[in-house]
């Protein structure tokens, strides 16, 4: 079957050069969410759904099995078989439920103190994964943005970037989903890095920049022991106040 303009209601737009599969996944989890669809709910044997998406068996089976990697859909067998809404697993649970941090400035100081517990381990696992060089490439860009920074405002920005960047290399996906909401609570209320007291602008961001360097190398190398090391020169780095906007 020619692929066609999908059903309005699912709002697809096929791309033409991404893949056709995850925007009809994309589709797919977006109704999930909007409508609120319970699990156990079905949505339509692979047949319906390519009539209703407008895309071709294949594709509607590269998208499902994009779905049930991340336990988004279950297939069932058999006259009553077909697509249904999965059971949310540990990770969604847990990212919904962080979801639910209000940004008041005690939560957000909470999420600053859990994240810096969890920072060594997602900087291990982030070295201890295999990564091609694209996979590579968000981590140096953080990299460069940080030494571009001149402000103390931007360099915070970034670091927490470069943050971001490490957490996405690291293939536990629990411990990734914990850490990224708790950076997502913290970066809603726009923290500031503040200097303290006789600190000089252009010293804290030199030492930081060592330290970041020192987990980015770590990471690149796949040394697991260097970056425990730079993780734990992270923990002790250079002095500065981390302050939510109230």
């Amino acid at each position: 079957m020619a692929e066609t303009q999908a059903h309005s209601e699912w709002g697809l737009d096929l791309p033409r050069r991404s893949s056709r599969a995850e925007a009809v996944a994309v589709a797919v989890e977006t109704r999930i969410g909007v409508e609120g669809l319970e699990p156990g709910t079905r949505l339509g044997t692979r047949r319906e759904l390519g009539e209703l998406l407008g895309v071709a068996p294949s594709t509607v089976s590269e998208a499902i099995k994009l779905l049930e990697d991340r336990g988004r859909v279950t297939t069932r067998t058999g006259p009553r078989g077909g697509i249904f809404v999965a059971e949310p697993g540990l990770t969604l649970r847990l990212a919904r439920s962080l979801m639910q941090v209000s940004g008041a400035r005690a939560e957000v100081a909470d999420a600053l103190a859990v994240r810096d517990v969890l920072e060594p381990a997602v900087i291990e696992a982030a070295a201890a994964a295999a990564h091609g060089k694209a996979g590579l490439d968000g981590l140096r860009g953080a990299m460069r943005a940080m030494r571009a920074a001149r402000e103390t405002a931007e360099f915070y920005r970034c670091n927490l970037e470069f943050h971001a960047e490490v957490a996405m290399l690291c293939d536990n996906d629990v411990l990734r989903t914990i850490y990224e909401s708790l950076l997502d609570a913290v970066r809603a209320r726009e923290p500031r890095l503040e200097l303290l007291p006789g600190q000089n602008r252009r010293t804290l961001h030199a030492s930081r920049i060592r330290v970041h360097q020192a987990i980015t190398d770590a990471i690149v190398a796949g040394d697991v022991a260097a970056a425990r090391a730079a993780a734990t020169a992270h923990a002790t780095a250079g002095p500065g106040r981390v302050s939510p906007h109230p």
